[in-house]
Parts: structure tokens; sequence; C-alpha cells
């Protein structure tokens, strides 16, 4: 059965999860405010546009488990692995079955300021979708309205910054088909980051099958989804215009520079049910989810490899990015050290890994604190890697070269065990 966002809204609420609507929402710092002050709701339907838009749908596990269909962290990671790893197209269907062309342009689609810092209103949420030489790519990228017609999006060198160049050298432009508000499912594919000719899209089809079919834009064919409730069809040009300030994952607003324009050509909107666009905050749980949790998936499966994992998680006081804390049932000595070294493989944008002892609950930071208070010596537990290649993301490090640290908090096993266990309250 296809799935689209109206479909797991209905799901969150049959599950418990307190889902309200709201109307008359600002444009500029309302979002923020309400994402932020209501944590455990989400907010299904803000009016204040042509296109109502949605927030903290995907703001803990408990939710990303659900879309998932999965019940534990291992599992949700185990299934993410096969599905990059086995992706599965669609069936593909008529693109007039699903969507209908629009009159709208830019200036009717929900762009947001979200801090007073940002430098313009940004679509947060927008997945791009394009292809070149039989290789399809989707990945999100914050974009920057300029006018009905244009918008700035911000390009790092991954997948798409691949494409873009690759037509500069042909003097082309690139098309792309940027889409919005989709199935979490779909998101979250496309916040991974599998080996370059592997689409998103079909890894999302492999996470949730027959969820939805495969449709090709009329302009430039490219595939996407059946179920997305906007459809931007256009190029990235070879023009460039000033991008930012934003306000990044960090909360700490990233520089305004030069970046391609995205020209807006046609918008087709999904007949088939109200199309919505989802707000993603910048710097809350959300973002720091879906941006954080599938490199969860790449430390786990690179540190499995020399450990038995117990479960990883990326903090949100770094983003969901920069710190790792890992729970391992340790074997041997030395084991500490080798699952810090993994994980900088598996996530070189690591600043910080910490290792504990499975009995450690990593979702509780007073009780990593406490793995560290008792069983930490930095004369031999302490690993630091000076100048790596790290993240940009880090105002601390120079253009993304930093130092590291790894902190093997686990018991040593020469020691009675019981030296390092708290009591039970009685």
């Amino acid at each position: 059965m296809e799935r689209n966002i109206w479909d797991f809204l209905d799901l969150l609420k049959s599950r418990g999860f307190n889902v309200v609507k709201l109307d008359n929402i600002g444009k500029e710092y309302d979002i923020t405010r309400i994402a932020y002050n209501t944590y455990d709701t989400t907010i299904a339907y803000v009016k204040g546009s042509r296109y109502p838009i949605y927030t903290n749908i995907l703001n803990d596990r408990k939710k990303l488990y659900l879309a998932l269909n999965v019940d534990t962290d291992i599992d949700a990671y185990k299934k993410i692995k096969y599905s990059i790893d086995n992706p599965s197209k669609p069936r593909e269907d008529n693109f007039n079955m699903y969507f209908e062309e629009s009159n709208d342009l830019l200036d009717k689609i929900p762009f947001i300021k979200y801090y007073k810092e940002d430098g313009g209103f940004y679509l947060t949420s927008a997945i791009y979708c394009a292809c070149m030489d039989g290789v399809c790519n989707s990945s999100y990228h914050r974009t920057m309205y300029m006018d009905p017609y244009r918008a700035t999006l911000r390009i790092v060198p991954r997948h798409l910054y691949r494409m873009y160049n690759e037509s500069l050298k042909r003097n082309k432009e690139l098309p792309v088909a940027v889409i919005l508000g989709v199935h979490p499912v779909i998101e979250l594919a496309a916040s991974l980051s599998p080996p370059y000719g592997v689409y998103e899209i079909f890894i999302a089809h492999s996470l949730l099958p027959n969820s939805f079919k495969i449709v090709q834009t009329p302009l430039y064919r490219i595939p996407i989804p059946s179920t997305a409730s906007i459809v931007l069809e256009g190029v990235i040009s070879k023009d460039v215009d000033w991008e930012g300030p934003f306000v990044d994952i960090l909360r700490i607003p990233d520089k305004r520079r030069k970046q391609p324009i995205f020209k807006l050509e046609k918008v087709y909107v999904n007949k088939q049910f109200d199309p919505m666009v989802h707000a993603i905050v910048p710097g809350l749980n959300e973002h720091i989810l879906l941006m954080g949790f599938p490199r969860e998936v790449f430390i786990w499966d690179t540190v499995s490899r020399v450990a038995d994992v117990k479960a990883v998680r990326l903090t949100p006081g770094s983003g969901g990015w920069l710190t790792a804390v890992i729970s391992i049932r340790k074997r041997v000595e030395g084991e500490g050290k080798n699952v810090i070294l993994a994980a900088f493989t598996g996530h070189p944008s690591l600043k910080t890994v910490i290792v504990v002892d499975d009995d450690i609950n990593i979702d509780d930071y007073s009780e990593i604190d406490w793995a560290i208070s008792t069983r930490f010596q930095a004369s031999k537990d302490l690993v630091i890697i000076g100048s790596a290649k790290g993240s940009t993301l880090d105002p601390s490090g120079n253009e993304g070269v930093g130092d590291k640290i790894g902190i093997d908090a686990t018991c040593p096993l020469n020691c009675p065990r019981e030296l390092f266990k708290r009591v039970e309250i009685p």
C-alpha cells in the first residue's frame, strides 16, 4: 500500500503520540519557538501559507523506529545497512496519475526564517533528485529564497556536488527535481550517504517495500516517489549568488558564501492528498536525529567488526555529529582503543569518542559522566589524534582540520568488577 505523510501522521495518532493542529502561524521564528517548546508534540498542520507545514514528526527514536517498523537500535542499524546493500527499485507508473501542474511559483512555497541570524527564508527539507550518465542521487540541501523563480542552495562536496561540477565541465546546467513533504522513511534514506551510484529513493523502497511507485518528471525524466507532496522541477544553473548566513545543526550561524542558483521551471502538486511541507527546525532534535542517526549506522557497522557492540549514540549536544558514545561488551584489554579508532573510520567527522561498558545507559549522561569519573585514567585510556580531517561544523577547527580524542571508560578486566559497580537503591 502506498504511504504518504498523512498516513504516517495517522499512525502516530493511533500509537498514542500527541498530534495537534495550529493556525495562523507566521513565517518568521514562530515555528522555531513552537517546535522548541512542544518537544513531545508533533505539529501536524500549521496554517500560515498556501501549503501547510508540519514539524516534530521525527524528533525522537520511538517515532523513527515506528517509521522503520523496528523495535531496537540494532534492528534499525541492520535494516538500514541491508537496504543500502540491497536497494529495491519500485514499480514505475505514470506521473500524471499522481501529480498535476500548478501555477504557483516559489513565493507560494513556505520558505521560513527560523532564527534572527538567518540571512533569509529557507526550505530545510528540500530533497534534490538528479541523474547523470545513468546514476541518480537524492540528498538534502538547504535552499534560500531569492525570488519567485530562483533560490540558492548549499552544496557540499558529496554526490550532487560531483554531478554539478561534471555538468559545469560539459558547459550545461544540471536538471533536478526538488521533492517536498514525503514519508519519513524517504527522508531518512535521503540523509544517508551510500556509495555513488546507489539511488537513495531505492533504499527507501527497500526499507518500506511497496509504499510508493516511481514516476518520471515531465521535463527531465527524473525518477521520484509517487507520494511526494510537491515537486519543483528546474535546473541548478551555472550562476551563483550569496547564500547564508544560516543557523546550522550546532545552532551556530554558518557563514555567508557564493552558492549555485536553482532555477524553477515547473511546480507540481500531488492530487491524491493535501500537500504539506516539512519544516525541519535547524539545531533542534528533528534536525539532529535525521542528520545524525544514519551516521550511527556506519559507526555501528565499522565498530562491529572489532567489538561486540550494544549501542551507539551521537550526542545531541554535539549536534548528533561530533561526539559518539559507544557501549560494548568488552572481551579483551585494548578493545576500547580499537573501538575508538574504528569509530573515527566509520564517521570521519567525529571529534570525540567515548567507549563505555554495556552496564552504562548511554542515554543517561550522568551515567556516562560516572563511567569516565570511575573507570578512566588519562595516562593509559586517552587517545589523542592531532590535526586530522574532521568536520567544518566545528568552529574551533581550521577549515575542517582539528584534533580528535578518544576516551576508553571501560572497566579493566584484570580487576574485580565489584570495584567499578554502584550499589542498587534498596
